[in-house]
């Protein structure tokens, strides 16, 4: 075993990524980082007992070129022992649609693929007449369905320290500064694939998938993973947009980074590192006061149950409430800190379905409105979700 696999082997013990009988999702690009985390994976799967399935997504930007790196994973990971299923995705018009640039909408896109694979694979479900892949695995010649899902994705350290800057540039707050974790959720995906399948059960028993994002090569940083594929004799893909400036990581990894290298800190990856895991402390605390906030300040949950005679759910998922509005106490809003009061909110509002585009004009604007006091005051949050102060009571909708 490699001293780059045995890294990687224990960052997943470290940090509990991967457990046996695990289904795991690689997103696979045929890129350096991925290459590298395939065979890292190929070679842990047997001795740490998980499946290990490839996951390729053709963004439809690059034509030719992405067809046959398309076609180069499915072949490649074949010819390793490891399955591959390929997904066409159209991020161009995906980025039109919800006026995102197309760095963005592939992010979301390629979300939204892992979260509807996984929900396939742990519900054994067929989503618009297409049946879940890989959904079993023998154990003693009995068929077994996976407990849990894992989609490992190939981000490095190097990945870790860039994500940090460009959000430092555009003013982030302690949470932001945590950067790439090495474990996270695909909630707000799953939510979105709910609504496009318009399934009210995938909505309702989102957060109860277990279902997660992991990153085994955050602690590899670039130079070792090249090295890695020299050492090896690996051709990855190699997907030339990565050196065109048009994207903002790009600009960060091959003009902004280096500029601080040359003139401020040649060792500004490692302290970016550093602020990230020193901003996660941080931030794990203040989570923490959020959370026993919320349990004080909650007044009502009013909640959308199922009338017995409903049978629009299957008995056998049991469907959990879909909360319609959260009532919280606003004098115990006021006692809050600043830092604890906006995360209740959003994490209020997560529960509503709203995970994405609260920003930090909507919580100033709330927090100054319950800070004074004022009755009657309703402010807008995206998606047609509200907060209103009225008679002591700040609902949530």
């Amino acid at each position: 075993m490699t001293d780059l696999i045995k890294k990687v082997e224990n960052t997943i013990k470290e940090h509990d990524l991967i457990s046996a009988g695990d289904c795991v999702l690689l997103g696979f690009s045929g890129g350096p980082d991925s290459l590298c985390l395939f065979h890292a994976l190929r070679q842990l799967r047997t001795s740490m007992g998980f499946e290990l399935v490839a996951v390729h997504v053709n963004h439809g930007i690059r034509g030719n070129a992405a067809d046959e790196d398309a076609l180069w994973c499915v072949n490649y990971s074949r010819d390793n022992g490891v399955s591959c299923i390929g997904a066409n995705a159209n991020v161009p018009g995906y980025a039109k649609r919800r006026h995102l640039t197309e760095e963005e909408a592939g992010r979301c896109v390629r979300r939204e693929i892992f979260a509807f694979l996984a929900y396939g694979i742990l519900t054994g479900k067929e989503i618009n007449g297409r049946p879940a892949v890989d959904l079993y695995r023998k154990i003693n010649g009995m068929p077994v369905p996976f407990k849990r899902v894992r989609v490992a994705l190939a981000h490095n350290m190097d990945d870790q320290a860039e994500t940090v800057l460009m959000r430092i540039v555009r003013g982030t707050g302690v949470h932001g500064l945590t950067g790439i974790q090495y474990e996270s959720r695909l909630d707000d995906a799953l939510m979105r694939v709910a609504g496009g399948i318009n399934d009210d059960v995938l909505r309702s028993k989102a957060k109860e998938l277990d279902i997660s994002i992991i990153r085994p090569l955050l602690d590899v940083p670039r130079t070792e993973i090249e090295a890695f594929c020299t050492e090896n004799q690996l051709q990855p893909r190699i997907d030339h947009t990565n050196a065109e400036t048009d994207y903002t990581r790009n600009r960060v990894r091959l003009e902004l980074i280096p500029s601080i290298e040359k003139d401020f800190n040649p060792n500004i990856k490692e302290a970016l590192v550093r602020l990230a895991a020193n901003a996660s402390e941080d931030d794990s605390a203040l989570s923490g006061l959020a959370a026993d906030a919320m349990i004080d300040s909650e007044k009502v949950l009013e909640a959308r149950m199922p009338r017995p005679e409903d049978k629009t759910f299957p008995e056998s998922l049991d469907p959990k409430p879909l909360l319609r509005s959260v009532e919280l106490s606003a004098s115990m809003l006021r006692a809050l800190e600043p830092a604890v009061f906006k995360r209740v909110i959003v994490s209020e509002f997560a529960r509503l379905g709203l995970t994405e585009g609260i920003s930090a004009v909507h919580l100033n604007a709330l927090y100054s409105a319950v800070l004074k006091n004022i009755g009657g005051k309703t402010i807008e949050f995206p998606g047609g979700h509200t907060a209103k102060l009225l008679a002591g009571t700040l609902t949530l909708k």
